[in-house]
Protein backbone atom coordinates (compact mmCIF):
# COMPACT_ATOMS: atom_id res chain seq x y z
CA UNK A 1 0.00 0.00 0.00
CA UNK A 2 1.48 3.41 -1.01
CA UNK A 3 0.34 6.97 -0.27
CA UNK A 4 -0.08 9.58 -3.04
CA UNK A 5 0.08 13.34 -2.33
CA UNK A 6 2.26 15.90 -0.55
CA UNK A 7 2.45 15.89 3.20
CA UNK A 8 0.83 18.85 4.93
CA UNK A 9 3.69 19.57 7.38
CA UNK A 10 6.39 20.60 4.86
CA UNK A 11 6.60 22.24 1.48
CA UNK A 12 7.81 20.21 -1.46
CA UNK A 13 11.32 21.75 -1.55
CA UNK A 14 11.97 21.25 2.18
CA UNK A 15 10.77 17.66 2.02
CA UNK A 16 12.95 16.86 -1.00
CA UNK A 17 16.05 18.39 0.63
CA UNK A 18 15.17 17.03 4.06
CA UNK A 19 15.11 20.52 5.54
CA UNK A 20 13.14 21.54 8.55
CA UNK A 21 10.25 23.61 7.24
CA UNK A 22 9.11 26.50 9.50
CA UNK A 23 5.61 26.32 7.99
CA UNK A 24 5.20 30.12 7.68
CA UNK A 25 1.96 31.15 6.01
CA UNK A 26 2.27 31.80 2.28
CA UNK A 27 5.91 30.78 2.01
CA UNK A 28 8.33 29.11 4.41
CA UNK A 29 11.48 30.87 5.57
CA UNK A 30 13.77 28.35 3.76
CA UNK A 31 12.26 29.21 0.35
CA UNK A 32 12.22 33.00 1.06
CA UNK A 33 15.93 33.02 1.92
CA UNK A 34 16.73 30.98 -1.20
CA UNK A 35 14.64 33.39 -3.27
CA UNK A 36 12.58 30.47 -4.58
CA UNK A 37 8.80 30.32 -4.93
CA UNK A 38 7.41 28.15 -2.16
CA UNK A 39 5.03 25.39 -3.24
CA UNK A 40 2.92 25.80 -0.15
CA UNK A 41 1.38 23.02 1.96
CA UNK A 42 -0.97 20.33 0.73
CA UNK A 43 -4.39 19.94 2.29
CA UNK A 44 -4.64 16.56 4.06
CA UNK A 45 -8.19 16.25 2.79
CA UNK A 46 -6.75 15.75 -0.68
CA UNK A 47 -4.54 12.78 0.40
CA UNK A 48 -5.30 9.72 -1.76
CA UNK A 49 -4.68 6.05 -0.84
CA UNK A 50 -4.20 3.55 -3.65
CA UNK A 51 -3.30 -0.18 -3.61
CA UNK A 52 -0.11 -0.54 -5.66
CA UNK A 53 0.65 -4.13 -4.53
CA UNK A 54 0.10 -5.65 -7.97
CA UNK A 55 2.25 -3.12 -9.80
CA UNK A 56 5.03 -3.47 -7.23
CA UNK A 57 4.93 -7.28 -7.61
CA UNK A 58 5.00 -6.97 -11.41
CA UNK A 59 8.04 -4.70 -11.28
CA UNK A 60 9.80 -7.11 -8.90
CA UNK A 61 9.09 -10.14 -11.11
CA UNK A 62 10.06 -8.35 -14.34
CA UNK A 63 13.73 -9.16 -13.99
CA UNK A 64 13.32 -12.31 -11.86
CA UNK A 65 14.86 -15.62 -13.10
CA UNK A 66 12.52 -17.94 -15.01
CA UNK A 67 12.09 -20.62 -12.30
CA UNK A 68 9.25 -21.81 -10.10
CA UNK A 69 9.39 -20.85 -6.43
CA UNK A 70 10.51 -23.75 -4.25
CA UNK A 71 9.00 -24.48 -0.84
CA UNK A 72 11.39 -25.12 2.01
CA UNK A 73 11.41 -28.76 3.17
CA UNK A 74 9.98 -29.57 6.58
CA UNK A 75 12.47 -30.53 9.26
CA UNK A 76 12.81 -34.21 10.13
CA UNK A 77 10.98 -33.58 13.42
CA UNK A 78 7.95 -32.08 11.68
CA UNK A 79 7.88 -34.70 8.92
CA UNK A 80 7.88 -37.40 11.60
CA UNK A 81 5.24 -35.62 13.68
CA UNK A 82 2.97 -35.24 10.64
CA UNK A 83 3.37 -38.91 9.71
CA UNK A 84 2.59 -40.01 13.25
CA UNK A 85 -0.52 -37.85 13.64
CA UNK A 86 -1.84 -38.70 10.16
CA UNK A 87 -1.69 -42.40 10.95
CA UNK A 88 -2.52 -42.56 14.66
CA UNK A 89 -4.78 -39.56 15.31
CA UNK A 90 -6.36 -37.91 12.27
CA UNK A 91 -6.57 -40.78 9.76
CA UNK A 92 -9.24 -43.39 9.20
CA UNK A 93 -8.77 -45.33 12.44
CA UNK A 94 -8.59 -42.36 14.86
CA UNK A 95 -7.71 -44.69 17.75
CA UNK A 96 -5.49 -41.93 19.16
CA UNK A 97 -7.75 -39.02 18.27
CA UNK A 98 -7.39 -37.63 21.80
CA UNK A 99 -3.75 -36.80 20.96
CA UNK A 100 -4.71 -34.14 18.40
CA UNK A 101 -4.85 -31.46 21.12
CA UNK A 102 -1.12 -32.01 21.63
CA UNK A 103 -0.09 -31.72 17.99
CA UNK A 104 1.90 -28.54 18.55
CA UNK A 105 4.86 -28.95 20.93
CA UNK A 106 3.84 -25.88 22.92
CA UNK A 107 0.48 -27.46 23.82
CA UNK A 108 1.88 -30.12 26.17
CA UNK A 109 4.35 -30.36 29.06
CA UNK A 110 7.94 -31.23 28.23
CA UNK A 111 7.77 -34.93 29.13
CA UNK A 112 4.75 -35.54 26.86
CA UNK A 113 6.22 -33.42 24.05
CA UNK A 114 9.45 -35.44 24.16
CA UNK A 115 7.52 -38.73 24.26
CA UNK A 116 5.54 -37.70 21.16
CA UNK A 117 8.74 -36.63 19.41
CA UNK A 118 10.51 -39.90 20.26
CA UNK A 119 7.58 -42.02 19.09
CA UNK A 120 7.03 -39.94 15.94
CA UNK A 121 10.68 -40.31 14.93
CA UNK A 122 10.57 -44.05 15.69
CA UNK A 123 7.50 -44.40 13.49
CA UNK A 124 9.23 -42.41 10.75
CA UNK A 125 12.19 -44.77 11.02
CA UNK A 126 9.80 -47.71 10.68
CA UNK A 127 8.38 -46.19 7.49
CA UNK A 128 11.53 -45.02 5.77
CA UNK A 129 14.44 -46.83 7.51
CA UNK A 130 15.96 -43.44 8.35
CA UNK A 131 19.15 -43.74 10.40
CA UNK A 132 18.92 -40.07 11.37
CA UNK A 133 15.35 -40.59 12.61
CA UNK A 134 16.11 -43.58 14.84
CA UNK A 135 19.25 -41.93 16.27
CA UNK A 136 17.31 -38.80 17.18
CA UNK A 137 14.37 -40.89 18.40
CA UNK A 138 16.51 -42.72 20.93
CA UNK A 139 17.97 -39.42 22.17
CA UNK A 140 14.47 -37.99 22.66
CA UNK A 141 13.37 -41.21 24.34
CA UNK A 142 16.12 -40.89 26.96
CA UNK A 143 15.13 -37.27 27.58
CA UNK A 144 11.43 -38.16 27.71
CA UNK A 145 12.13 -40.95 30.20
CA UNK A 146 14.14 -38.58 32.40
CA UNK A 147 11.48 -35.85 32.27
CA UNK A 148 8.68 -38.34 32.97
CA UNK A 149 10.53 -39.59 36.06
CA UNK A 150 10.84 -35.98 37.20
CA UNK A 151 7.09 -35.50 36.71
CA UNK A 152 6.39 -38.61 38.79
CA UNK A 153 8.11 -36.96 41.77
CA UNK A 154 5.24 -34.49 41.93
CA UNK A 155 1.97 -35.99 43.26
CA UNK A 156 0.00 -33.47 41.22
CA UNK A 157 1.85 -34.07 37.93
CA UNK A 158 1.81 -37.86 38.42
CA UNK A 159 -1.99 -37.96 38.33
CA UNK A 160 -2.42 -35.82 35.22
CA UNK A 161 -3.57 -37.26 31.90
CA UNK A 162 -0.40 -36.00 30.23
CA UNK A 163 1.83 -38.16 32.44
CA UNK A 164 -0.30 -41.24 31.82
CA UNK A 165 -0.18 -40.57 28.08
CA UNK A 166 3.60 -40.17 28.19
CA UNK A 167 3.93 -43.63 29.80
CA UNK A 168 1.68 -45.27 27.20
CA UNK A 169 3.54 -43.55 24.34
CA UNK A 170 6.90 -44.65 25.70
CA UNK A 171 5.53 -48.19 25.70
CA UNK A 172 4.69 -47.80 22.01
CA UNK A 173 8.23 -46.59 21.39
CA UNK A 174 9.58 -49.80 22.94
CA UNK A 175 7.29 -51.91 20.77
CA UNK A 176 8.05 -50.13 17.48
CA UNK A 177 11.82 -50.14 17.98
CA UNK A 178 11.97 -53.60 19.53
CA UNK A 179 14.72 -52.28 21.80
CA UNK A 180 13.88 -54.59 24.71
CA UNK A 181 13.72 -58.37 24.86
CA UNK A 182 10.20 -59.77 25.20
CA UNK A 183 11.40 -61.83 28.17
CA UNK A 184 12.76 -58.72 29.84
CA UNK A 185 10.52 -56.96 32.36
CA UNK A 186 11.49 -53.70 30.68
CA UNK A 187 9.37 -54.76 27.70
CA UNK A 188 6.24 -54.24 29.85
CA UNK A 189 7.62 -51.69 32.32
CA UNK A 190 5.94 -48.64 30.77
CA UNK A 191 2.51 -50.22 30.42
CA UNK A 192 2.78 -51.57 33.98
CA UNK A 193 3.79 -48.09 35.11
CA UNK A 194 0.79 -46.59 33.33
CA UNK A 195 -1.50 -48.99 35.24
CA UNK A 196 0.14 -47.86 38.48
CA UNK A 197 -0.62 -44.23 37.57
CA UNK A 198 -4.29 -45.10 37.01
CA UNK A 199 -4.47 -46.73 40.45
CA UNK A 200 -2.69 -43.75 42.01
CA UNK A 201 -5.26 -41.37 40.60
CA UNK A 202 -8.18 -43.70 41.21
CA UNK A 203 -10.00 -45.23 38.25
CA UNK A 204 -13.28 -43.65 39.39
CA UNK A 205 -11.75 -40.24 38.61
CA UNK A 206 -11.57 -41.06 34.90
CA UNK A 207 -14.98 -39.82 33.79
CA UNK A 208 -15.13 -38.01 30.45
CA UNK A 209 -14.99 -39.90 27.14
CA UNK A 210 -11.47 -38.78 26.30
CA UNK A 211 -10.11 -40.16 29.57
CA UNK A 212 -12.03 -43.41 29.12
CA UNK A 213 -10.61 -43.87 25.62
CA UNK A 214 -7.12 -43.43 27.03
CA UNK A 215 -7.96 -46.29 29.40
CA UNK A 216 -9.10 -48.40 26.43
CA UNK A 217 -5.66 -48.02 24.84
CA UNK A 218 -4.06 -48.99 28.15
CA UNK A 219 -6.30 -52.07 28.48
CA UNK A 220 -5.72 -53.30 24.93
CA UNK A 221 -1.97 -52.78 25.18
CA UNK A 222 -1.73 -54.56 28.51
CA UNK A 223 -3.74 -57.59 27.36
CA UNK A 224 -1.78 -57.95 24.12
CA UNK A 225 1.51 -57.52 25.98
CA UNK A 226 0.51 -60.18 28.51
CA UNK A 227 -0.44 -62.61 25.75
CA UNK A 228 2.83 -62.12 23.89
CA UNK A 229 4.87 -62.41 27.10
CA UNK A 230 2.94 -65.44 28.39
CA UNK A 231 2.10 -63.72 31.68
CA UNK A 232 -1.37 -63.40 33.22
CA UNK A 233 -3.26 -60.14 32.95
CA UNK A 234 -2.86 -58.09 36.12
CA UNK A 235 -5.94 -58.24 38.40
CA UNK A 236 -5.91 -54.44 38.73
CA UNK A 237 -6.26 -54.14 34.97
CA UNK A 238 -9.34 -56.37 35.07
CA UNK A 239 -10.89 -53.88 37.53
CA UNK A 240 -10.12 -51.02 35.15
CA UNK A 241 -11.66 -53.04 32.32
CA UNK A 242 -14.87 -53.57 34.29
CA UNK A 243 -15.07 -49.85 35.11
CA UNK A 244 -14.67 -48.83 31.46
CA UNK A 245 -17.26 -51.41 30.34
CA UNK A 246 -19.72 -49.93 32.84
CA UNK A 247 -19.22 -46.40 31.52
CA UNK A 248 -18.89 -46.98 27.76
CA UNK A 249 -21.00 -49.05 25.41
CA UNK A 250 -19.18 -51.98 23.81
CA UNK A 251 -20.41 -54.46 21.25
CA UNK A 252 -20.73 -57.96 22.69
CA UNK A 253 -18.30 -59.52 20.22
CA UNK A 254 -15.61 -56.98 21.15
CA UNK A 255 -15.82 -58.05 24.79
CA UNK A 256 -15.94 -61.71 23.76
CA UNK A 257 -12.68 -61.39 21.81
CA UNK A 258 -11.10 -59.58 24.75
CA UNK A 259 -12.28 -62.28 27.18
CA UNK A 260 -10.77 -65.18 25.23
CA UNK A 261 -7.53 -63.24 24.75
CA UNK A 262 -7.26 -62.87 28.53
CA UNK A 263 -7.90 -66.61 28.92
CA UNK A 264 -5.25 -67.36 26.31
CA UNK A 265 -2.68 -65.24 28.16
CA UNK A 266 -3.48 -67.12 31.37
CA UNK A 267 -3.20 -70.48 29.59
CA UNK A 268 0.20 -69.65 28.13
CA UNK A 269 1.40 -68.45 31.52
CA UNK A 270 0.16 -71.58 33.32
CA UNK A 271 1.94 -73.85 30.86
CA UNK A 272 5.16 -71.83 30.86
CA UNK A 273 5.36 -71.81 34.66
CA UNK A 274 4.50 -75.50 35.00
CA UNK A 275 1.08 -75.01 36.60
CA UNK A 276 -0.42 -77.30 33.94
CA UNK A 277 0.88 -80.68 32.89
CA UNK A 278 1.10 -81.54 29.20
CA UNK A 279 -2.21 -83.43 29.28
CA UNK A 280 -3.92 -80.61 31.17
CA UNK A 281 -2.50 -78.11 28.69
CA UNK A 282 -3.90 -80.11 25.75
CA UNK A 283 -7.33 -80.32 27.38
CA UNK A 284 -7.37 -76.59 28.19
CA UNK A 285 -6.21 -75.78 24.64
CA UNK A 286 -9.10 -77.76 23.18
CA UNK A 287 -11.61 -75.96 25.39
CA UNK A 288 -10.21 -72.55 24.48
CA UNK A 289 -10.21 -73.41 20.76
CA UNK A 290 -13.90 -74.25 21.01
CA UNK A 291 -14.51 -70.86 22.64
CA UNK A 292 -12.62 -69.08 19.86
CA UNK A 293 -14.60 -71.01 17.28
CA UNK A 294 -17.83 -69.94 19.01
CA UNK A 295 -16.68 -66.30 18.87
CA UNK A 296 -16.08 -66.64 15.11
CA UNK A 297 -19.53 -68.14 14.58
CA UNK A 298 -21.14 -65.31 16.55
CA UNK A 299 -19.44 -62.48 14.65
CA UNK A 300 -22.00 -59.77 13.72
CA UNK A 301 -22.93 -58.79 10.19
CA UNK A 302 -20.79 -55.64 10.33
CA UNK A 303 -17.71 -57.84 10.76
CA UNK A 304 -18.51 -60.29 7.97
CA UNK A 305 -16.37 -60.55 4.84
CA UNK A 306 -17.34 -61.45 1.28
CA UNK A 307 -15.72 -64.10 -0.92
CA UNK A 308 -14.93 -63.58 -4.60
CA UNK A 309 -14.19 -66.46 -6.99
CA UNK A 310 -11.72 -65.99 -9.86
CA UNK A 311 -11.48 -67.98 -13.07
CA UNK A 312 -7.70 -68.15 -13.50
CA UNK A 313 -4.73 -68.53 -11.19
CA UNK A 314 -2.87 -65.41 -10.03
CA UNK A 315 0.43 -64.92 -8.25
CA UNK A 316 -1.33 -62.66 -5.75
CA UNK A 317 -4.22 -65.03 -4.96
CA UNK A 318 -3.94 -68.35 -3.11
CA UNK A 319 -6.19 -70.80 -4.93
CA UNK A 320 -9.10 -69.43 -6.88
CA UNK A 321 -10.78 -67.10 -4.39
CA UNK A 322 -10.07 -64.18 -2.05
CA UNK A 323 -11.97 -62.44 0.75
CA UNK A 324 -12.79 -58.74 1.15
CA UNK A 325 -13.20 -57.09 4.54
CA UNK A 326 -15.00 -53.82 5.38
CA UNK A 327 -11.98 -52.44 7.29
CA UNK A 328 -8.36 -53.31 7.94
CA UNK A 329 -8.93 -53.54 11.71
CA UNK A 330 -11.72 -56.06 11.16
CA UNK A 331 -9.45 -58.12 8.91
CA UNK A 332 -6.70 -58.01 11.52
CA UNK A 333 -9.11 -59.05 14.30
CA UNK A 334 -10.21 -62.07 12.25
CA UNK A 335 -6.61 -63.03 11.54
CA UNK A 336 -5.65 -62.54 15.17
CA UNK A 337 -8.28 -65.11 16.14
CA UNK A 338 -7.07 -67.43 13.39
CA UNK A 339 -3.46 -67.27 14.54
CA UNK A 340 -4.59 -68.13 18.07
CA UNK A 341 -6.59 -71.10 16.83
CA UNK A 342 -3.72 -72.32 14.63
CA UNK A 343 -1.40 -72.36 17.65
CA UNK A 344 -3.99 -74.08 19.85
CA UNK A 345 -4.70 -76.75 17.23
CA UNK A 346 -0.98 -77.37 16.78
CA UNK A 347 -0.79 -77.90 20.53
CA UNK A 348 -3.54 -80.51 20.11
CA UNK A 349 -1.68 -82.17 17.22
CA UNK A 350 1.51 -82.49 19.26
CA UNK A 351 -0.45 -83.70 22.28
CA UNK A 352 -2.47 -86.30 20.37
CA UNK A 353 0.50 -87.48 18.34
CA UNK A 354 2.60 -88.05 21.48
CA UNK A 355 -0.14 -89.83 23.37
CA UNK A 356 0.14 -93.56 24.01
CA UNK A 357 -3.56 -93.71 23.19
CA UNK A 358 -3.09 -92.32 19.69
CA UNK A 359 -5.89 -94.35 18.11
CA UNK A 360 -8.40 -92.97 20.58
CA UNK A 361 -7.50 -89.43 19.52
CA UNK A 362 -7.25 -90.17 15.80
CA UNK A 363 -10.48 -88.39 14.88
CA UNK A 364 -9.50 -85.37 16.99
CA UNK A 365 -6.05 -85.38 15.40
CA UNK A 366 -7.55 -85.30 11.90
CA UNK A 367 -9.90 -82.53 12.96
CA UNK A 368 -6.99 -80.45 14.33
CA UNK A 369 -5.04 -80.82 11.06
CA UNK A 370 -8.13 -79.78 9.09
CA UNK A 371 -8.58 -76.73 11.32
CA UNK A 372 -4.99 -75.61 10.78
CA UNK A 373 -5.29 -76.04 7.01
CA UNK A 374 -8.59 -74.13 6.88
CA UNK A 375 -7.40 -71.30 9.12
CA UNK A 376 -4.14 -70.87 7.18
CA UNK A 377 -6.14 -70.75 3.93
CA UNK A 378 -8.42 -68.07 5.36
CA UNK A 379 -5.41 -65.95 6.30
CA UNK A 380 -4.06 -66.31 2.76
CA UNK A 381 -7.44 -65.35 1.33
CA UNK A 382 -7.38 -62.07 3.31
CA UNK A 383 -4.18 -60.89 1.61
CA UNK A 384 -5.09 -60.03 -2.04
CA UNK A 385 -7.57 -57.31 -1.08
CA UNK A 386 -4.63 -55.21 0.13
CA UNK A 387 -1.69 -56.38 -2.01
CA UNK A 388 -3.13 -57.06 -5.47
CA UNK A 389 -2.87 -53.46 -6.64
CA UNK A 390 -3.37 -54.14 -10.34
CA UNK A 391 -5.19 -57.46 -10.33
CA UNK A 392 -8.76 -58.56 -9.91
CA UNK A 393 -8.69 -58.28 -6.14
CA UNK A 394 -8.17 -54.54 -5.90
CA UNK A 395 -8.68 -51.44 -7.98
CA UNK A 396 -5.36 -49.70 -8.74
CA UNK A 397 -4.56 -47.11 -6.08
CA UNK A 398 -4.58 -43.47 -7.19
CA UNK A 399 -1.37 -42.08 -8.64
CA UNK A 400 -1.46 -39.30 -6.07
CA UNK A 401 -3.29 -38.48 -2.90
CA UNK A 402 -3.73 -35.81 -0.28
CA UNK A 403 -0.93 -37.12 1.90
CA UNK A 404 2.45 -35.49 1.44
CA UNK A 405 4.04 -38.58 2.92
CA UNK A 406 3.23 -41.06 0.16
CA UNK A 407 6.23 -42.97 -1.09
CA UNK A 408 6.96 -44.97 -4.17
CA UNK A 409 8.67 -48.34 -4.48
CA UNK A 410 11.52 -49.01 -6.90
CA UNK A 411 9.25 -50.76 -9.36
CA UNK A 412 5.98 -48.98 -8.55
CA UNK A 413 3.94 -47.20 -11.17
CA UNK A 414 1.77 -45.74 -8.45
CA UNK A 415 2.18 -44.55 -4.89
CA UNK A 416 0.89 -45.94 -1.61
CA UNK A 417 -0.52 -43.96 1.28
CA UNK A 418 0.49 -44.54 4.87
CA UNK A 419 -2.77 -46.35 5.50
CA UNK A 420 -2.35 -48.64 2.50
CA UNK A 421 1.11 -49.58 3.72
CA UNK A 422 -0.28 -50.14 7.22
CA UNK A 423 -2.84 -52.52 5.74
CA UNK A 424 -0.04 -54.56 4.19
CA UNK A 425 2.09 -54.45 7.34
CA UNK A 426 -0.80 -55.86 9.38
CA UNK A 427 -0.72 -58.98 7.15
CA UNK A 428 2.90 -59.90 7.90
CA UNK A 429 2.35 -61.56 11.28
CA UNK A 430 -0.66 -63.71 10.32
CA UNK A 431 1.12 -64.65 7.08
CA UNK A 432 4.11 -65.83 9.11
CA UNK A 433 1.86 -67.90 11.39
CA UNK A 434 0.21 -69.50 8.35
CA UNK A 435 3.54 -70.10 6.60
CA UNK A 436 5.19 -71.85 9.56
CA UNK A 437 2.07 -73.83 10.47
CA UNK A 438 1.29 -77.50 9.82
CA UNK A 439 -0.95 -76.55 6.90
CA UNK A 440 -0.68 -78.09 3.44
CA UNK A 441 2.63 -77.93 1.53
CA UNK A 442 1.44 -75.21 -0.87
CA UNK A 443 0.97 -72.61 1.88
CA UNK A 444 4.57 -71.99 2.94
CA UNK A 445 6.06 -71.18 -0.52
CA UNK A 446 3.08 -68.96 -1.38
CA UNK A 447 3.44 -67.08 1.90
CA UNK A 448 7.16 -66.48 1.31
CA UNK A 449 6.38 -65.20 -2.18
CA UNK A 450 3.83 -62.72 -0.79
CA UNK A 451 6.19 -61.53 1.95
CA UNK A 452 8.89 -60.89 -0.64
CA UNK A 453 6.40 -59.01 -2.78
CA UNK A 454 5.16 -56.89 0.15
CA UNK A 455 8.77 -56.10 1.01
CA UNK A 456 9.77 -55.02 -2.50
CA UNK A 457 6.57 -53.50 -3.87
CA UNK A 458 5.54 -51.63 -0.73
CA UNK A 459 9.06 -50.99 0.63
CA UNK A 460 8.26 -52.71 3.94
CA UNK A 461 11.53 -54.09 5.27
CA UNK A 462 9.85 -56.17 8.00
CA UNK A 463 8.24 -58.34 5.33
CA UNK A 464 11.67 -59.18 3.93
CA UNK A 465 12.96 -59.98 7.42
CA UNK A 466 10.06 -62.33 8.16
CA UNK A 467 10.49 -64.03 4.77
CA UNK A 468 14.10 -64.74 5.71
CA UNK A 469 12.95 -66.22 9.04
CA UNK A 470 10.60 -68.57 7.19
CA UNK A 471 13.37 -69.61 4.84
CA UNK A 472 15.64 -70.51 7.76
CA UNK A 473 15.61 -73.81 9.58
CA UNK A 474 14.86 -72.35 13.01
CA UNK A 475 11.21 -72.45 14.04
CA UNK A 476 10.70 -69.03 15.62
CA UNK A 477 7.69 -68.69 17.91
CA UNK A 478 4.99 -66.54 16.27
CA UNK A 479 4.82 -64.36 19.39
CA UNK A 480 8.53 -63.60 19.05
CA UNK A 481 7.81 -62.41 15.51
CA UNK A 482 4.79 -60.51 16.84
CA UNK A 483 7.09 -58.64 19.24
CA UNK A 484 9.71 -58.03 16.57
CA UNK A 485 7.13 -56.50 14.23
CA UNK A 486 6.05 -53.93 16.82
CA UNK A 487 3.11 -55.99 18.09
CA UNK A 488 0.07 -53.81 18.76
CA UNK A 489 1.92 -50.50 18.27
CA UNK A 490 1.43 -50.41 14.49
CA UNK A 491 -2.14 -51.70 14.39
CA UNK A 492 -4.02 -48.55 15.32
Amino acid sequence: MVFRGKPSKACERCRARRLRCDLHAGACGQCVRADIACSGYRDTQQLRIQDESKSVANRAMKNAPLSMPQSLPLSLDWQARDAFFIYFATGTSKCWKFLTQYYHPSDSPDHLTLAIEALSLAYFWHLFSSDAAITTARQRYVLALRMTKNALRSPEAATRNTTLLASVLLDLFEKITGSKSRDNKAWTSHIDGALTLVNLRGVENFQNRTELHVLIRLINHHISSSLASAVPVHPELLKVRIYVAENLTFEDHTLAVSNVTIEYAQLRSDFRTGVLSNDEYVTASKELDLKLEAVELDIPTSWQYSTTLIGTKSDRVFGLHFDSYPHRNICYAWNFLRVGRILLNETLIRGYSGSSEGEEFYASLVRAYENVDTLAGQICASVPQYTDCEGTARKPPPTSGNSTLEKQGPRDCHSHTLHHQAECHSLIWPLYAAGRSMAGPDVRPWVMQQLRYIGSHFNIRNAEIVAQILEGETDVCPFDVYAMLGSYALNA
